[in-house]
């Protein structure tokens, strides 16, 4: 698909005040999700190198790149790709091993397919690197569950025409954003934050999930991820549906996707999805990267549109 040529490349480095609850009218302007000019909860007292970008593609300048590294967020925003009278949104949370976000491969492209198939889509710039003064994962989960929040609100509040209160939001990601994604999906139960305003009222929960590649979230071997890190066993009964994606020679290990679609079995979860191929790697996005190798993990597409639309989410 050439889809991604038509997208803005999102806004890295201008970033202007925004209200709370912004107009949508012309949407792919980054949305601040905490109050702007002041640090992040969990950021306050400490100083970060400026957001910077690198592109992926070797000797092609950030201008003209269309598979963008972003590195040092502490400003984190949503941005929205709307389809009018969409009824349901997923929030995308790119990867990067919560160091840096592949901010097109595992984002904004994300965005062209959700919006390909009638879904709004809301692009996570959380923060990067992790903090190393917070537990692991607890900035960038700060962000999602805020994000989840705002979202909800918009669609409340009419910003999003064809969007109500009892409308769908879901939340996927890939690699670390897939982790982030897993995270979520067991942690929404409380905020990790202290409140700030209305948004932080609403749910957090997400309606469904989608984690393509996960990473460090089981503690069964060879993942061996630690009790802080393994999102699985906090796996409960009450645990969105969820879409696993994972080829079977992933380096970040397949078991991952295994062994978090067991634990949801075994707790007695809203019944998931579990798609395993044979090859593919780790870190292909939906396989549009200029050059990208063409396997049948590449589909996988397909059966994430065949689970929103079993869900009456697209």
């Amino acid at each position: 698909s050439n889809q991604t040529s038509a997208l803005p490349e999102p806004s890295i480095h201008r970033k202007s005040p925004q209200p709370e609850l912004p107009s949508l009218q012309g949407s792919e302007i980054p949305i601040d999700i905490w109050p702007t000019n002041k640090p992040a909860p969990g950021d306050e007292g400490h100083s970060f190198s400026p957001e910077s970008a690198r592109c992926a593609t070797v000797n092609v300048p950030v201008s003209d790149c269309k598979d963008l590294f972003v590195y040092n967020v502490s400003s984190p925003t949503i941005t929205p790709y709307i389809v009018p009278n969409a009824t349901s949104a997923m929030i995308i949370a790119p990867g990067g091993a919560y160091q840096f976000l592949a901010i097109n491969r595992e984002g904004t492209d994300i965005a062209a397919w959700l919006n390909s198939i009638g879904v709004n889509a809301f692009v996570l710039k959380y923060r990067v690197p992790g903090r190393q003064w917070l537990e692991f994962g607890a900035g960038p989960l700060m962000d999602a569950q805020r994000s989840m929040g705002l979202v909800r609100q918009m669609a409340a509040s009419g910003k999003l025409s064809g969007m109500n209160s009892s409308s769908k939001v879901g939340f996927m990601g890939f690699s670390a954003g897939s982790h982030l994604t897993g995270h979520l999906n067991v942690a929404w139960e409380n905020r990790t934050y202290p409140r700030i305003g209305p948004a932080d009222d609403l749910p957090c929960k997400p309606d469904m999930a989608i984690m393509v590649y996960p990473w460090k979230s089981v503690s069964q071997a060879p993942v061996n991820a630690s009790i802080d890190m393994a999102s699985a066993l906090n796996v409960t009964a009450d645990t969105a549906p969820t879409l696993l994606i994972q080829a079977e020679d992933d380096p970040v290990h397949v078991e991952n996707a295994l062994y978090y679609f067991l634990a949801l079995k075994q707790k007695g979860a809203t019944p998931s999805e579990l798609h395993i191929y044979p090859r593919g790697g780790h870190g292909y996005g939906r396989c549009t990267v200029s050059g990208a190798p063409w396997h049948e993990v590449c589909t996988w597409p397909d059966r994430g549109q065949l689970f929103l639309q079993t869900l009456g989410a697209a």
